[in-house]
């Protein structure tokens, strides 16, 4: 079994220092008074950012985002067992990588492998938890286009879409994959498959934006085979 120390080298040993300074903050717990407005400026802007990936982040807590952080960050080493703890931090280390652009390509590669391995330890607790499960293969996915192992990213896309043909979210990551993977045409085609679930949906407000760019290439096709 993975020792606390074990999952602290292997995951949290190559944090930036913004990050760093997060958990030193934290460690210090008799002294700890108010984190600097940069710290609580950073660790604002990283959960927003992971809660758009797909995070599931503590919402009835009055702790500071610095705190928030800090235990989303350790969860993994008090709660092993937990699911979302390692969802999470696989989440977080996807997070620095695309941030750290700044850092030796292999720093990243390694806390995108990292990630990669959070994610999979995310699918093996709780296996038949569906919601969790879609969230751990579309963050797994983001991962491997990071490492541009696009047929890995594939792979990803079609196991969540596999568990919920109803999103048209996943839909798209599945499109977006396949052109990267090459498959121009069939990505394409999913395009729009997205664009008559995004319909079914109610065209949820998050994706209009988004369908709003598609829409003029999509929906022509979409209204013959739904005519048919």
């Amino acid at each position: 079994m993975t020792t606390a120390t074990d999952a602290e080298n292997q995951f949290l040993e190559n944090m930036p220092g913004e990050i760093k300074e997060v958990l030193r903050w934290h460690a210090d717990a008799q002294s700890r008074g108010q984190a600097s407005q940069s710290i609580a400026d950073f660790a604002g802007r990283f959960l927003g950012g992971m809660y758009e990936d797909g995070a599931v982040l503590p919402t009835n807590l009055s702790a500071s985002a610095p705190e928030v952080l800090a235990l989303v960050l350790l969860q993994h080493r008090t709660s092993p067992r937990s699911t979302g703890a390692w969802l999470n931090l696989g989440f977080a280390l996807r997070r620095v990588a695309l941030y750290r652009t700044q850092d030796p390509e292999e720093t990243n590669r390694a806390r995108l492998q990292s990630a990669v391995q959070a994610f999979d330890r995310a699918l093996e607790l709780d296996a038949d938890n569906n919601g969790k499960n879609i969230r751990a293969w579309t963050g797994m996915s983001l991962a491997y286009h990071m490492l541009d192992m696009y047929e890995k990213e594939l792979e990803c896309c079609v196991r969540a879409l596999e568990s919920d043909r109803s999103d048209p979210k996943l839909w798209l990551l599945y499109s977006f994959a396949l052109k990267f993977a090459g498959r121009e045409d069939e990505a394409l085609s999913t395009m729009n498959d997205a664009y008559e679930t995004y319909i079914r949906a109610g065209r949820p407000d998050e994706l209009r934006e988004v369908f709003a760019d598609v829409q003029s290439t999509t929906q022509r096709p979409c209204r013959q085979r739904m005519a048919q």
